[in-house]
């Protein structure tokens, strides 16, 4: 089942294989605007360079394939504005990603974002840590995920500049 959510201010949905060709291509025209080298920069290179429609579709082709790619809307404006990505490891951890269109910096946004993500993760299971990996020139997204509850990962040590922050399910079932 695709995942969905809807924060106050966001909207939230999986980027499915069965899309319709209208929604497919206004991702690959919205992605290059929003794959900039500003807001890639911590992120790994193959994120770097999207500054194409065929860039685009190759992007979106490996992040399809790969991992669990979420697409975020500003309620109001109904335009994406943002990413997460979710990738799933065999021990049931979902390593996890995020990003912001520069325009929406420092508006909450990320913080609004993670904070509904945690909340459907804690009802959907089975995942039993969130962990996120951030560069450690990154000391916004480190304060953020620091503030929502994560900590560094002890068994994690850091790998190319990269520190790994985890956050511990407890899965609440209604």
């Amino acid at each position: 089942m695709a995942i969905s959510f809807d924060t106050t201010r966001l909207n939230v949905a999986e980027v499915t294989l069965d899309m319709t060709a209208d929604q497919r291509e206004a991702l690959l025209n919205t992605l290059p605007q929003l794959l900039t080298p500003k807001v890639v920069e911590n992120l790994p290179p193959y994120f770097n360079g999207v500054n194409t429609k065929a860039a685009a579709q190759r992007w979106l082709s490996r992040m399809i394939t790969e991992s669990q790619l979420l697409i975020v809307k500003k309620r109001s404006e109904s335009v994406i504005i943002g990413m997460l990505f979710i990738f799933v490891d065999e021990h049931k951890d979902a390593h996890i990603g995020y990003l912001v269109d520069e325009q929406y910096w420092r508006q909450g946004l990320a913080s609004e974002l993670l904070q509904g993500f945690m909340h459907h993760a804690r009802q959907i299971g089975p995942w039993a840590r969130l962990i996120g990996g951030v560069a450690a020139d990154n000391t916004a997204s480190a304060t953020l995920l620091q503030k929502l509850g994560f900590i560094k990962a002890s068994n994690c040590p850091p790998c190319d500049d990269v520190i790994f922050y985890e956050y511990r399910l407890a899965i609440q079932r209604s």
